[in-house]
């Protein structure tokens, strides 16, 4: 793919976790950040909880929401592909977001192809099957039932209600962020390595990880770390070389 000016787009690149917030002076940065790293990408995906809670359709967007989209619409407009994998603390994105925003906004992860390599993304939310109580909340904050009624509520209403959902999930299930679940992620990423996958991408645990199976050849984890506290991201070329940047 040849984009504007001759430059020739081939790395895929992906960014965790940002969880840009009300007045946060990290929304410039990121903005001039995205810029950057599209420059010369084919692919730009972000895994996910973007902002500390995004919630589809809820009236206008927030000012530390909107210089962020603008920015996506200009690099997706320049001819990147942007993707999406949905979070724990994202709602409803894909109806509002998808084919504006994004390309494609993925709820159960994406497949790339890249130096001879077979990619999955996802956020990782779910790669830990011991955290029953999130998981039960997952299934019923996304359920049909409660977007109907969600929707139905006046506006200030549904302010209110996610400020109190965002107040939550700050203090939920503080047990399961304290240690990353190293055993539990690997068990999950070799059902992909099963069916043919060289590399899994994941966020949500906030901690940069470069994970390889102990039988060479045999698959590669990397866990991708918050964009805010860390200013990295990961970026894979089309000579199969994964790194996290800046270096």
């Amino acid at each position: 793919m040849t984009a504007e000016g001759g430059v020739n787009r081939q790395d895929l690149v992906f960014i965790g976790d940002v969880h840009l917030d009300r007045d946060d002076p990290a929304v410039e940065p990121f903005c001039r950040m995205l810029e950057a790293a599209a420059r010369d990408a084919r692919t730009l995906v972000l895994a996910g909880d973007l902002f500390n809670l995004w919630i589809g359709g809820n009236g206008p967007e927030p000012d530390h929401i909107r210089p962020v989209l603008d920015c996506l619409r200009a690099i997706r407009d320049s001819g990147v592909a942007v993707r999406y994998l949905e979070g724990n603390r994202d709602y409803f994105i894909r109806k509002y977001y998808e084919g504006d925003v994004f390309d494609t906004v993925a709820e159960s992860g994406l497949r790339e192809e890249i130096g001879g390599m077979k990619l999955f993304s996802i956020h990782g939310d779910l790669a830990n099957p011991n955290d029953r109580q999130y998981r039960s909340w997952r299934r019923f904050s996304r359920s049909l039932p409660v977007r109907l009624v969600f929707h139905a509520m006046p506006r200030r209403w549904r302010t209110l209600l996610a400020e109190r959902l965002e107040s939550r999930m700050r203090r939920s299930n503080l047990e399961y962020k304290q240690v990353f679940p190293e055993a539990e992620v690997r068990a999950y990423a070799a059902g992909e390595f099963r069916d043919g996958c060289d590399l899994v991408v994941l966020g949500h645990f906030h901690v940069e990880k470069d994970l390889h199976e102990p039988e060479p050849g045999t698959g590669r984890i990397l866990v991708l770390p918050e964009w805010k506290g860390s200013r990295r991201y990961l970026r894979v070329g089309a000579d199969g070389r994964a790194r996290f940047l800046p270096e």
